[in-house]
């Protein structure tokens, strides 16, 4: 199909056309065809002359002398112009003879065009145009070439879409289009850095079956990480044994990533055969090796295993830094073992290494779980004339623990701990009022300290906003609370998703899911990805209110975003359908848990034997708590408190004493008071 074209006016050239006696015998040979009536040979001499062309203006001109004489250019007249107005740079002429010239006069592009228009469209940073004239390509069958295949890949690599590079990928590979080798290893590289670790394997078999070609260090690199990250910890022992048998040097980098993959999968055994043929290979570990096995061992309850390798780092000269002391500090107080946190924290101040605020939060909530509030006190004191400055966590772990109606005073006492040892300036100084007598009072005293603190230390002012906004919410202060969010965001700050969530958490409450939405669109314009918190906040408002439904909607917006559900989601599910009288699909998310690879603690096995013992079913009950102490779940008087009573009402205080007896033998947790209640109260009753 062919069209006249009307005169091109194309863009001023920064050099002159100087006219040939060949392109004048050229012209005057189109105009000698056409007056003896051979159109077509006109046209074919048209288009040599703009394939010829050596500058932008010979190309307009050609296209000009066939408009005037009404002559038709061809779609592969078209083409070659195109191509010809691309080669000279000149990429959004060749756009504006693409849409006015083809597709405003209704012509149907043929292959060549399109594959030139997606060089073209891509080189003006439309990629999205570019993708779309690929998908034309595809659904016509025609063959993409090299180059707009490249060209394609290569816009969706810098812009790390490579889910979607992948599927492209895939495209071009089944048309047997020729890749280059860069074409395999950014997209291999890419996929394994997000996750994906299906495609990127697919990639990597098409790039040993096309190529022919050993996979290189980088490559292999990319797969070891990527299955280290997903903590697939054979496919990665597999990858680094493969590098040492092809006499590839493994770095303390990889042997560090493969013993920290092995250990969040509590199997300290394979960490410790990885770390030992790490020495044999004559790669010396790091402090990062060592602050691994450390966590290991006091994750899975052997902190005397941890403090060997922590007395190992030290006799090599290793000096522990905050990431190290902080493992151990919390894992200690995970452990319940917290005079010994006390103890190593001590240890660092007398070695003037000042703890961080993480491990001054990790100490104190593990003594409120203690009750041992006077240290709490002690702790909190000497951690602010530390100079360590608090954060949102350690405002959080404190509001959770004083009584309802004090968490404005509690981020009035925060503040203005902030702004002494992160501004470094007198607090009682920025007072305006002698004594405060009002919640209003008291929140312009903290208006005051936040203005002061954005103005000496911006950097805090996140923290610091977040502490009062969450204040705000948990006092019932909505509309106070989003005017200081309003604010943070007016001072250019992207909000923490500390202070997101607060919002979020008080508008659930009180059924106000049309603001969440809002809330989350905000997230999403910020870049923000909804944490694991953000989830957990939805599904646990909506499993208090009993709504399944909406739940169960978050759950496939986590899948989306690419978080997986952790025991915390699963314990807020099953116990909405154990007070549901729902045991059957109870158990069932139970074992979803198990098969999706998470160790059930002991919070969601209580969960599971109170619903087991609401619902009259005590047997199961009693051979689910059997099965968390053979399988070493580290059970506290929480989960033997939970069972007497359980059995108790049932009218089984026979095992119930049974079960108390095997607690005092086992040297296990001491039984508590309400645990003993449970037991007299039955025995008087039966008297």
């Amino acid at each position: 199909m062919a069209t006249s074209l009307a005169r091109l006016d194309p863009p001023p050239p920064s050099f002159a056309s100087l006219p040939s006696d060949r392109k004048s015998l050229s012209f005057e040979l189109a105009d000698n065809l056409l007056s003896r009536g051979l159109y077509s040979s006109a046209q074919q001499v048209i288009q040599r002359i703009i394939s010829s062309s050596t500058t932008l203006p010979e190309a307009i001109s050609a296209a000009d002398f066939a408009a005037g004489r009404g002559v038709e250019l061809s779609l592969q007249s078209y083409y070659v112009l195109i191509r010809r107005v691309m080669g000279f740079g000149e990429f959004q002429f060749a756009r504006a003879i693409y849409f006015d010239g083809i597709i405003g006069r209704g012509l149907e592009p043929d292959s060549n065009i399109v594959n030139s228009m997606i060089i073209c469209m891509a080189k003006l940073g439309d990629l999205e145009g570019a993708m779309s004239l690929f998908d034309r390509l595809w659904h016509k069958g025609w063959m993409p070439c090299e180059s707009a295949s490249d060209t394609v890949l290569r816009g969706l690599y810098e812009r790390k879409r490579f889910l979607e590079a992948f599927v492209y990928f895939t495209r071009i590979v089944n048309l047997k289009v020729h890749l280059g080798f860069w074409c395999f290893n950014i997209l291999i590289d890419g996929l394994c850095k997000q996750g994906h670790l299906v495609e990127a394997l697919k990639v990597f078999d098409v790039m040993r079956d096309r190529t022919g070609l050993p996979p290189t260090v980088h490559l292999l690199k990319s797969l070891f990480f990527g299955f280290c990250k997903k903590g697939i910890c054979l496919d990665a022992e597999r990858v680094c044994r493969q590098m040492e048998e092809r006499g590839f040097f493994v770095d303390v980098v990889m042997y560090s990533s493969l013993i920290n993959a092995y250990c969040n999968h509590n199997d300290l055994k394979m960490a410790i055969m990885v770390f030992f043929r790490m020495l044999k290979m004559g790669c010396k570990p790091d402090k990062y090796t060592y602050t691994m096995l450390i966590q290991g061992f006091l994750k899975i309850g052997f902190p005397d295993k941890g403090m060997i390798m922590y007395n190992q780092m030290l006799d090599l000269g290793m000096q522990p830094d905050l990431v190290t002391a902080h493992s151990i500090i919390s894992g200690y107080c995970q452990n319940g073992k917290v005079d010994s946190a006390m103890e190593f924290l001590n240890s660092m101040v007398r070695s003037s290494l000042v703890p961080s605020v993480h491990s001054y939060t990790a100490l104190l909530s593990a003594l409120y779980k203690q009750n041992r509030f006077s240290g709490v006190k002690a702790l909190f004191r000497n951690m602010l004339d530390s100079g360590v400055i608090p954060d949102h966590v350690t405002f959080l772990i404190l509001m959770k623990n004083i009584p309802k109606g004090q968490e404005l005073e509690l981020a009035f006492f925060m503040l203005r701990a902030i702004t002494r040892n992160g501004c470094r300036l007198d607090p009682c100084l920025l007072s305006v009022s002698p004594e405060i007598y009002s919640t209003m009072d008291l929140q312009h005293e903290i208006e005051i300290l936040l203005l002061e603190i954005v103005r000496t230390n911006w950097m805090l002012a996140n923290v610091s906003f977040g502490i009062y906004i969450s204040a705000l919410c948990e006092s019932g202060k909505f509309e106070a609370a989003f005017a200081s969010f309003e604010t943070l965001r007016g001072l250019g700050c992207c909000p923490l998703p500390f202070t997101f969530n607060s919002l979020i958490k008080e508008l659930c409450k009180h059924g106000l899911h049309q603001e969440v939405k809002c809330l989350l669109a905000i997230m999403q314009k910020h870049e923000i990805i909804p944490e694991f918190a953000t989830f957990l906040i939805l599904v646990r408002e909506f499993c208090t209110q009993n709504d399944l439904t909406s739940a169960f909607v978050v759950l496939d917006e986590m899948e989306q975003c690419g978080i997986k559900p952790t025991v915390a989601i699963y314990d807020c599910i099953i116990g909405c359908l154990t007070k549901g009288n729902k045991m059957s699909e109870a158990e069932t998310w139970f074992m979803k848990m198990i098969e999706a690879g998470l160790d059930p603690d002991e919070m969601i096995c209580v969960t599971m034997i109170n619903g087991y013992f609401r619902n009259k079913q005590s047997q199961k009950a009693l051979s689910l708590f059997d099965v968390m102490v053979k399988n070493g779940v580290q059970l506290t008087k929480f989960s033997y408190t939970a069972l007497m009573k359980g059995l108790v009402k049932n009218k089984m205080a026979r095992e119930g004493w049974i079960y108390l007896h095997k607690l005092v033998a086992s040297n296990g947790p001491s039984p508590d008071i309400p645990l003993y209640n449970s037991l007299v109260n039955r025995f008087f009753r039966k008297r």
